[in-house]
């Protein structure tokens, strides 16, 4: 009977899980998270509601994976790309850097809402209090940032790095405070083997994956990458709890592993289709399911206590989010300061420690637990009704380094485009020339990198060395390159240079473009018309992981656009209506510029 009764349970929260979402949908809620309806869901029958759902083995077990899954996802999901400062654009924030200024200032907030607390008699440790108070949960700012479709712009970035921030100094300094509060001084010294081991693994895992060996065994049926993730997932666990730290913390350490590997977009797909189909809905149903609002609410001393709570929950990280206005919109700042003050995991764990601890009573407890369920309720919702659905990408921006007759028709016509151009040269008789085109020709002393790097040339998306010195362009193409600069290209007639270009710049030759030229005019001369009509074909690449194995047929955003190629790692597919689109594919379109630039919002 006991196995039966754990099966319903199972059954029951499974299905919800499949079910909420497609009710949204009908309904048309988009402004209410799927997170959000599960902890409701768990609430309405779990202790507090019906009494359907019951924490048994089976879900205990589940929802605990869930929670490491989400933890593990939570570091995958971290862009190591965004922390170089060197390309970033001056009107772009470094989001680790205002990330980690944000948490000081979290920090410095709880810590004065737990002074209060304890000048009131509420509390007795402000410090203990201060690290509750300033924690911020990755387990509802992950789903809820994916569920927007930001995760990856440097707004969700910069949201994702607070409170990956938050989580882990919070976790870092619980774990010191109860060391130095037990007078256990070895601890500190285990998270320090802690962070050694997560290094040599990383070493480890670096010529691991490029082994031609594993690629050979890596077949369909044999997933090995998965194995291997699952493998350190739980490896990094059970190592996490025997130097006395939280499981959660190995889990996002594992994460952070994968991610500086560079997986595929695909198998990041993967891993995350399984947590967020499986294990992390039951993580949430169970959030709501085990809380017992009846006996919480019976006391006085907990309402009291409660409001003081949330609100310190809110204006801690309100406040400090309110510089981000210099980089963000003020919906954009906002929804930040309304999603950032969710907080549950660390909350539940940091209260059992410090009941155990002896530094809050059962009262304080349960006030802290509610007002971070509470959180998780209010905090997504506000978030969704204040973000835009769509946050704006700034205009991709070309450096062109060289000016004659070719570069300037090309530069109108990139200008025309929608791109930002601007033309470096050394000729000053282009100055004259300079009102007949809408962009910005800058002449120099020399096109030397010392004279360009007083400019913004580093902060483009596209660097273009076309001058007719090809050891000057070779000079330009690295020094870009290496200032971080992701797309560098370097014009070059002759072969004997292009060993001295450092790796990822690419080649331009007239010569071997001239040659193409004529190849295509006499052998498909209907391909140079199609490229010459207004209509020109664009690369899009698909980032949507709601668009993975879509068929084509079934978009409807395509609209009159045609998708000519799909370009799928080293494969080149011809589509059809039945093919399947994948993360990762860069598609060739065809159609119209202002239908493509949606259909990029779309794939986005």
């Amino acid at each position: 009977m006991e196995g039966n009764h754990s099966v319903l349970s199972l059954t029951i929260v499974v299905t919800l899980s499949f079910l909420i979402p497609i009710i949204l949908h009908r309904l048309r809620w988009r402004f209410l998270p799927v997170v959000v309806v599960e902890i409701i869901a768990g609430l309405l029958l779990g202790k507090s509601g019906l009494g359907l759902i019951h924490d048994d083995q089976w879900l205990s077990l589940l929802s605990s994976l869930g929670l490491i899954y989400l933890m593990f996802l939570s570091g995958l999901e971290i862009d190591f790309e965004s922390f170089r400062v060197k390309s970033k654009k001056p009107s772009q924030a470094n989001p680790l850097v205002l990330s980690a200024v944000t948490f000081v200032l979290i920090l410095l907030i709880s810590c004065g809402f737990a002074l209060l607390m304890q000048w009131l008699g509420l509390v007795r440790d402000p410090w203990f209090m201060t690290l509750l108070i300033s924690t911020i949960s990755l387990s509802i700012v992950v789903p809820t940032l994916k569920d927007k479709g930001i995760t990856n712009t440097p707004y969700g970035q910069t949201i994702l790095l607070t409170a990956v921030i938050s989580d882990f100094a919070t976790m870092i300094l619980l774990s010191l405070y109860v060391a130095f509060s037990a007078n256990n001084l070895t601890k500190p010294f285990l998270l320090l083997i802690l962070f050694v081991v997560v290094f040599f693994v990383y070493r480890f895992s670096l010529r691991f994956a490029t082994n031609k060996l594993i690629e050979r065994i890596s077949r369909e049926s044999v997933q090995l990458g998965t194995r291997g993730v699952f493998a350190l997932i739980l490896f990094f666990v059970v190592l996490s709890e025997e130097v006395g730290a939280e499981s959660i913390l190995g889990a996002f350490l594992a994460g952070v592993i994968v991610s500086l590997l560079a997986p595929s977009k695909e198998f990041t797909h993967q891993l995350t289709s399984f947590g967020f189909g499986f294990l992390i809905p039951i993580f949430f149903f169970m959030v709501g399911a085990t809380m017992e609002l009846h006996n919480l609410f019976g006391d006085a001393n907990v309402l009291l206590l409660l409001p003081l709570i949330i609100i310190s929950y809110y204006v801690s990280k309100l406040l400090p989010v309110l510089i981000w206005r210099k980089w963000f919109s003020w919906k954009e700042t906002l929804g930040a300061g309304f999603l950032l003050p969710s907080t549950l995991s660390l909350i539940i764990a940091g209260t059992a420690v410090g009941l155990e601890l002896g530094v809050i009573s059962e009262n304080v407890q349960a006030a802290l637990i509610v007002g971070a369920v509470l959180s998780c309720v209010i905090s997504p919702i506000l978030f969704q009704r204040t973000v835009p659905e769509h946050v704006e990408t700034s205009t991709r921006k070309i450096s062109l380094i060289g000016a004659n007759t070719i570069n300037l028709a090309l530069a109108k016509q990139l200008h025309q485009d929608g791109y930002e151009v601007a033309i470096y040269t050394s000729d000053p008789s282009s100055d004259q020339q300079e009102r007949n085109y809408p962009f910005p020709m800058v002449t120099l002393s020399a096109l030397e990198p010392e004279e360009l790097s007083n400019y913004d040339v580093l902060n483009s998306d596209y660097v273009v060395a076309l001058t007719s010195d090809e050891p000057l362009n070779v000079r330009i193409a690295n020094w870009a390159k290496s200032g971080g600069v992701e797309n560098v290209i370097c014009r070059m007639d002759s072969e004997q240079r292009s060993e001295e270009l450092t790796e990822g710049v690419q080649l331009f030759s007239t010569f071997l473009s001239n040659r193409l030229l004529l190849q295509v005019l006499i052998e498909y001369p209907s391909l140079l018309k199609m490229l010459e009509k207004d209509d020109c074909m664009y690369e899009v690449t698909v980032n949507n992981e709601r668009l993975h194995n879509r068929f084509i047929r079934d978009l409807s955003f395509l609209d009159d656009a045609l998708v000519i190629r799909i370009f799928r790692g080293n494969d080149l597919l011809i589509p059809h209506g039945n093919t399947q689109i994948r993360v990762g594919d860069i598609l060739l379109i065809s159609g119209d510029k202002e239908l493509v630039r949606q259909i990029e919002r779309a794939m986005a």
